[in-house]
């Protein structure tokens, strides 16, 4: 067990030696295998191993399992960090599924613990038979050569070390340790379609092969694989060929038209993935939509999921978000005057004025009303909504943050966080209106000029 476990973290590169690393832990028979591994490995690789564990308080056992895993470590000298959060009540906060919201608050706290600790790698216990369950899962949604690569051994900061290893295996390697762990009900409940693949389907292709599960892994490699080649040539082509505009890109239609159908769709598809943040619903109908473009004149175009659109051009497509006013209508990013009112349609309007600046002025600390440093404003600037890749500074060393990940530092739930509004240029944010503005565009002893701006809500809320 020990040594399939070296052989996946070698291949894939998984760990350095003297790496710090974070290990999700919950007390299931995965995490605690994965820890133990983890464990008898710390000494060769010169491993810092610092457990996170979260209770999301929605059965009788959690506190007894959160109990397990801080006794666990305590044994093993293991720093714990335990979290307790009501995901039931942060699903309905979120508006999405109890599951969706525990996998993202137990990625929020990996993430925290992990710069608290200045980790870089984040260990979690998917195996092999998880890899098999989500192949299938996508495999039925309907899916392309990425989902077919089910669960990845690497991405981003995290790394799954046990993907090489059956449940089956996890479990006699327990046994065989005497090693105590925890059985979540609720995976046997089929409450979820991912329980019933586990539970039925699963059970029933290991009677047909006993090497199923191994199968799908291999398969699941060489559709990752041909992915990534995919990927690497569609990364290439997009240097070549794609132009940033705002909001969006211009990708050349002849060049584009020139390429392999393959590559055309993978790139496509790349854009449509930048431009939503997401691709849970974006699917092949709406790239071939998209391409169909190259044959039809100037001017026509095609509404996809995320509030993007793509129309053709004399170039080639053009492939931009736009966003949502009150009714729905689409509404381009508005180009605003650092002198006068400025309109956005369903939302309100922007004031802005631009003064010398007198150390001797009080400086507004009102939600609506901002003063930004005129001077360090260089570019044409817009209000739309927040875009993938948005960021601001934070400090004064001049170290960006995203804004997608302000939202969540700050909690700020899924509906508000699609109605916020920011002033940008390109993808750098001066103001995320009615919450912060950037660093660098503070007023500071150096400033000769200031714009004052003040957003004036279409629906009134106090400019307090």
């Amino acid at each position: 067990m020990l040594e399939q476990v070296e052989r996946t973290i070698e291949e894939y590169h998984m760990l350095d030696p003297g790496d710090r690393v974070v290990v999700g832990v919950s007390g299931g028979a995965d995490s605690v295998c994965l820890l133990m591994l983890l464990q008898e490995l710390r000494e060769k690789k010169a491993l810092s191993l610092y457990v996170v564990h979260i209770n999301h308080m929605l059965r009788k056992e959690a506190d007894e399992e959160e109990r397990y895993v801080k006794s666990l470590c305590s044994k093993l000298f293991i720093p714990c960090s335990c979290f307790r959060k009501d995901i039931a009540g942060y699903a309905k906060e979120l508006g999405c599924s109890v599951e969706e919201a525990g996998r993202q608050y137990r990625y929020e706290c990996f993430e925290q613990v992990s710069r608290e600790k200045d980790c870089k790698k984040i260990a979690v216990a998917h195996h092999r038979n998880d890899r098999a369950e989500t192949l299938l899962f996508h495999l039925i949604r309907g899916t392309g050569m990425k989902g077919l690569g089910g669960i990845s051994p690497i991405r981003g900061k995290v790394i799954r070390p046990l993907l090489g290893v059956s449940r089956r295996e996890i479990e006699a390697y327990l046994e065989e340790k005497q090693i105590h762990y925890y059985i979540d009900a609720s995976n046997k409940t089929e409450d979820y379609s991912r329980n019933r693949i586990r539970n039925r389907i699963i059970p029933q292709l290991e009677q047909l092969n006993n090497q199923a599960v191994l199968h799908m892994a291999e398969t699941a490699d060489l559709a990752t694989e041909y992915w990534n080649y995919a990927e690497e040539q569609a990364e290439r082509l997009e240097k070549e060929l794609v132009r940033p505009v705002e909001n969006g890109w211009e990708v050349n239609g002849e060049g584009l038209a020139a390429q392999p159908q393959l590559i055309r769709r993978h790139l496509i598809y790349r854009l449509l993935q930048n431009g939503s943040g997401e691709a849970k619903d974006l699917e092949r109908q709406h790239v071939e939509q998209v391409l169909e473009l190259l044959e039809k004149p100037a001017g026509k175009q095609v509404m996809l999921p995320y509030g993007i659109t793509a129309h053709r051009t004399y170039r080639g497509i053009r492939i931009q978000k736009y966003m949502q006013g009150k009714e729905g209508k689409r509404l381009e990013p508005v180009l605003v005057s650092p002198e006068g009112v400025t309109v956005i349609p369903g939302f309100g309007c922007l004031e802005a004025h631009v003064s010398t600046w007198d150390s001797g002025r009080e400086i507004s600390k009102k939600v609506y009303t901002k003063m930004l440093d005129y001077g360090k404003i260089n570019d044409t600037f817009f209000i739309r909504y927040p875009l993938p890749g948005d960021y601001f500074i934070m400090n004064e060393q001049g170290e960006r943050k995203k804004v997608s990940r302000f939202f969540i530092d700050n909690k700020i739930p899924q509906e508000k966080r699609r109605s916020t509004l920011v002033l940008a240029s390109g993808s750098r944010v001066y103001w995320i209106i009615g919450m912060r503005i950037g660093e660098d565009v503070k007023i500071n002893a150096y400033t000769k000029q200031v714009m004052t701006v003040e957003f004036h809500c279409e629906k009134g809320e106090s400019n307090g």
